[in-house]
């Protein structure tokens, strides 16, 4: 009987020595886990204010496309000359002052226009930010105000 007690003891050992190894690996992948799900709530927050910038400058008419009527409207930082308007410390929500460079690290936000055939004017969002490892990203997306729309 003392001998079938000292093979459990060695089976139990055997066990948690396994359980504690593959412990070990999922403990070491936490790190990559969370590094990967900051990379996915930043592209998220940027997909967001670029979709937010563009749904709004879809209602404007081609002719209203200006630093002044985006700055009207709060679109784009205060003075602006000259494109690509920067939109990176323009509230986008009132209530949580939601902009670039609130809410990304290193956050910037860029509005471009270019003309295109039939009065139709294709405007590009830019959201660029820096990621967790000081890699930076960036998200460009746009849309067509005018005939084409």
């Amino acid at each position: 009987m003392s001998r079938s007690r000292g093979a459990v003891l060695i089976d139990c050992l055997v066990a948690l020595f396994i359980l504690g190894m593959g412990a070990a690996g999922f403990y070491g992948l936490m790190p990559v886990i969370h590094r990967s799900h900051e990379i996915a709530q930043q592209e998220s927050r940027a997909a967001q204010i670029a979709a937010r910038v563009t749904e709004q400058v879809a209602m404007l008419k081609p002719t209203d496309l200006t630093a002044a009527t985006l700055g009207q409207l709060k679109l784009n930082d205060p003075n602006q000359g000259n494109q690509p308007w920067t939109i990176t410390h323009i509230p986008l929500d009132d209530g949580t002052d939601y902009s670039p460079a609130k809410v990304l690290k290193s956050g910037t936000g860029t509005i471009s226009t270019s003309n295109i055939a039939q009065g139709s004017v294709l405007v590009t969002v830019t959201i660029a930010w820096k990621s967790p490892s000081g890699k930076a990203r960036s998200l460009t997306t746009g849309t067509v105000v005018g005939g084409y729309r």
